[in-house]
């Protein structure tokens, strides 16, 4: 079986150093050359991650490279936006740390990534806050890790944010309510052949509620079936996303599909609320 990949790009003196290197077993800071990773799900994954520390960027990288992803590692600035566009990764992970221009110039960058599927965006920061938590889902992040975080967490997190793009082979690929067409191979929702923006936790969060129609789900069981088991969310998660899938279905005239059941939940319905 082929290692796990994991470059490094570090800017020294104004130049970009790349190594290949396979991770040895002893640890996760040991890093001798590899070869592709072995596919995870249907494909392999692909990870950039973007962090100003060194020790820290080596260490995760490294053990995102043990469990199976193809992991590029870089500092900050051009680099990290010429590394997005030549790796066109499944997943960012960026130090939400940084200074708050270089964080919104990644943020802008990958929303508009091109292609049918756009990375997902993980941070990762220091800030335990709950309005920060909140401001970043509203930014669009997918996910907020707090440091210090296990390897188990984060890895959990991972896979759960990865998920979409591990659409089980009994599962139709292709689903559709009223004037929505899914095709959840391509993570691309359509309304009358236009493309509908959505990220990450959006289309997982619309594509669940598409398969079940007319049920209304309580916020914890969404948490559970969309965000993952091992995943420790705020429920109000789930409100925040209910409303960027809303505001992606207004151009559309479609947001009165997805509606608030008082005491309840949410449910996708063409009955009227």
């Amino acid at each position: 079986m082929s290692n796990p990949t994991l470059q490094i790009l570090q800017p020294v003196e104004g130049l970009t150093i790349n190594h290949t290197d396979s991770i040895a077993e002893s640890s996760p800071a040991s890093l001798p050359g590899c070869e592709r990773p072995p596919a995870i799900g249907r494909q392999g994954h692909r990870i950039v991650v973007v962090e100003r520390d060194a020790e820290s960027m080596q260490n995760l990288s490294g053990t995102l490279a043990m469990s199976g992803f193809a992991v590029t590692a870089c500092n900050v600035g051009e680099d990290a936006l010429a590394t997005i566009d030549r790796e066109r990764p499944h997943l960012v992970i960026v130090d939400w740390d940084l200074p708050g221009v270089i964080t919104m110039d990644l943020l802008r960058h990958v929303r508009r990534h091109a292609g049918s599927k756009p990375p997902r965006l993980i941070a990762l920061s220091t800030f335990a806050g709950e309005q920060q938590v909140v401001a970043g889902l509203e930014l669009g992040l997918d996910d907020y890790v707090v440091k210090p975080f296990s390897a188990r967490e984060v890895i959990s997190r991972i896979r759960a944010v990865l998920r979409p793009f591990e659409v089980e082979l009994h599962v139709s690929e292709y689903v559709e309510f009223k004037r929505l067409r899914m095709d959840a191979s391509e993570g691309r929702v359509t309304v009358r052949d236009r493309t509908v923006s959505l990220r990450g936790m959006e289309f997982r969060l619309l594509e669940f509620l598409m398969r079940h129609p007319e049920r209304a789900f309580q916020r914890e069981h969404l948490l559970q079936r969309v965000w993952g088991h091992d995943c420790r969310a705020d429920p109000r998660a789930v409100d925040v996303t209910i409303q960027r899938i809303r505001q992606a279905l207004t151009p559309h005239a479609c947001q009165h599909y997805l509606q608030t059941v008082r005491g309840v939940g949410y449910r996708i319905s063409a009955t009227a609320e």
